[in-house]
């Protein structure tokens, strides 16, 4: 199975240009990273994936890193 990639660079509000972008390219997913924000910090800062899982008008799949990985789950 191929997986087409996109990788674009714009100076913007990240959550607005993601969905954007997923309805003119018409892609079927967004894959998207987890900081392991806090439910406060998120809300207080916002998160572009809680952005996307609402606005986009695709399935969002949010990555997330074990509880126990710390600095190791950052590539």
């Amino acid at each position: 199975m191929q997986v087409k990639t996109v990788a674009r660079i714009v100076e913007s509000d990240a959550r607005k240009v993601i969905c954007k972008e997923v309805e003119r390219i018409k892609h079927v997913a967004v894959v998207l990273g987890s900081r392991g924000r806090s439910l406060i910090q998120s809300v207080l800062q916002g998160s572009v994936g809680e952005y996307c899982f609402h606005h986009c008008k695709v399935a969002p799949v949010v990555i997330v890193p074990r509880k126990d990985a710390g600095d190791a789950s950052i590539l």
